[in-house]
């Protein structure tokens, strides 16, 4: 750790100019400490690194690089807030310590997520005083790029002037980067995601290409995980073009590079195989990621698990492998507080319809129109959630209930194909339209919604959709 030299320097000053009260023998212990606690640190013995900085702030509580010390192990530990505290009180004993700053800014960027975007805001406050007090220090601008990149994504467009901004701001930080330090070529995968993020992908596409032009110097830094987050994030680039095929291939690289990386992107990957309706490799993906969710002691509680089996379970409803479906979405109804669960109960619904269990079917289809109505009390403009409750409508044979969900869709949503299912939920709700209007017999109305579901799916090229409109003519 940089900090412990600085403490070393520290604390020679101290004695030389005779202002320590406990002498040069208190002094020489205290670097004693701090020399086993840096040790312990980077043997990655983090608890007891924390015992010795411990006793070393026993020694001279007053010296703030200590602080900084400790919070690393701390963070090391996962224990966010408390590693917070400890860069805090570094800060307060020296507000020009640097590395204090830079520190807090990872641990606040640790706790933000998607729909909590405030911790984002403060690790740019810290990074932003690092490059005052130290201007040429390179990873705090792309640490930096890297929290402005997590506020703003192309679903929010079009983007308010202060969140355009921010794009901007991360486009300016890894320039300033490259500008510093060319072969700081993760730059240009940060770089990379932010056009993503703002729906520029060719520009992505051409700073993905840039960083991996020079993989020695990416595994020098950040080794195989990171190469795989650089694989990964093309891959994911790759699927908005859409070029599905490369984006397979440039996940199968990740995985190569980092097997466990499949906890993070085992969804975006096995939902490429889904797009192509190719579900048993999609199920042998998931497979591979549940594996890591159920063994791998570092994600057994891992938050975003549910994914894992809502892909596998719907990819089994659509192989006819209906009791391995129903065991996985059991699975995320039991064990995950997701918003997916109203999700889970509508293809039991379909699972039980499927196997003849009226009963089950019934049961299962009321109580996702519970939950999605609950959800929808809570975000009203979600598209997608009265689409879903629509379709639960359909299958208890509410068809009122169902068009006016349906109508509801075409009201709110945009006409644009998702990258992630490649269908478009507009022309979809006018196909379930059409299919609701059939069951009330007005066969008028429906024909009215098939022509128009199936002009706007040959007008956007969506082959697979106009086959299934077509087939649903009355």
């Amino acid at each position: 750790m940089k900090t412990t030299k600085r403490t070393a320097i520290g604390v020679t000053l101290i004695v030389l100019i005779g202002l320590t009260s406990w002498g040069l023998t208190g002094a020489l212990e205290e670097q004693k400490y701090i020399d086993l606690g840096k040790d312990e640190y980077n043997k990655g013995n983090y608890d007891a690194a924390i015992y010795l900085f411990n006793k070393a702030i026993e020694l001279n509580p007053d010296n703030g690089y200590l602080y900084n010390d400790r919070g690393l192990c701390y963070m090391a530990l996962g224990e966010i807030d408390t590693a917070i505290s400890d860069f805090s009180k570094a800060i307060e004993l020296g507000p020009d310590c640097v590395e204090a700053y830079y520190n807090r800014g990872l641990a606040h960027f640790k706790q933000g997520s998607w729909g909590n975007e405030g911790p984002f805001d403060l690790a740019i406050a810290d990074y932003s005083k690092v490059t005052e007090l130290k201007s040429d220090y390179a990873d705090a601008y792309y640490n930096r790029g890297l929290a402005y990149n997590q506020l703003f994504h192309y679903y929010s467009k079009p983007f308010a002037p202060e969140v355009t901004e921010k794009y901007n701001n991360a486009i300016a930080d890894f320039d300033k980067v490259l500008e510093l330090d060319p072969t700081y070529v993760l730059a240009h995968a940060g770089k990379g995601n932010a056009y993503y993020r703002n729906g520029e992908y060719d520009n992505a596409t051409a700073e993905f290409d840039k960083a991996l032009e020079s993989m020695a110097l990416i595994l020098q830094k950040v080794g195989g995980k990171g190469l795989a987050g650089v694989y990964a994030s093309r891959a994911r680039n790759y699927k908005e073009v859409p070029e599905i095929h490369k984006s397979i291939s440039d996940y199968e690289q990740a995985r190569a590079f980092d097997p466990k990386l499949m906890a993070a992107i085992g969804g975006e990957a096995s939902s490429n195989y889904e797009l192509m309706k190719e579900y048993g490799k999609a199920v042998e993906l998931y497979d591979a990621y549940i594996d890591i969710l159920e063994n791998d002691p570092d994600y057994r509680d891992y938050e975003w698990g549910y994914y894992a089996y809502k892909g596998r379970s719907v990819c089994c409803y659509e192989l006819g492998r209906y009791d391995e479906a129903i065991e996985d979405f059991q699975t995320l109804i039991d064990k995950y507080e997701s918003y997916l669960e109203p999700l889970a109960h509508r293809y039991l619904g379909m699972v039980y319809e499927e196997k003849g269990d009226e009963d089950n079917a019934k049961q299962n289809f009321e109580k996702a129109v519970e939950l999605y109505s609950e959800q929808i009390n809570s975000t009203p403009d979600s598209s997608g959630l009265y689409n879903d409750r629509g379709l639960c409508y359909l299958g208890l044979g509410e068809y009122d209930s169902a068009i006016s969900d349906f109508e509801k869709v075409i009201e709110l949503e945009p006409n644009y194909v998702d990258a992630h299912s490649g269908k478009n939920l507009y022309i979809e709700a006018h196909k379930n339209l059409g299919i609701a209007y059939s069951e009330t017999g007005d066969k008028e109305k429906a024909r009215e919604c098939f022509e128009e579901g199936l002009r706007l799916a040959n007008e956007q090229g969506l082959e697979e959709t106009a086959k299934e409109i077509e087939e649903l003519f009355p």
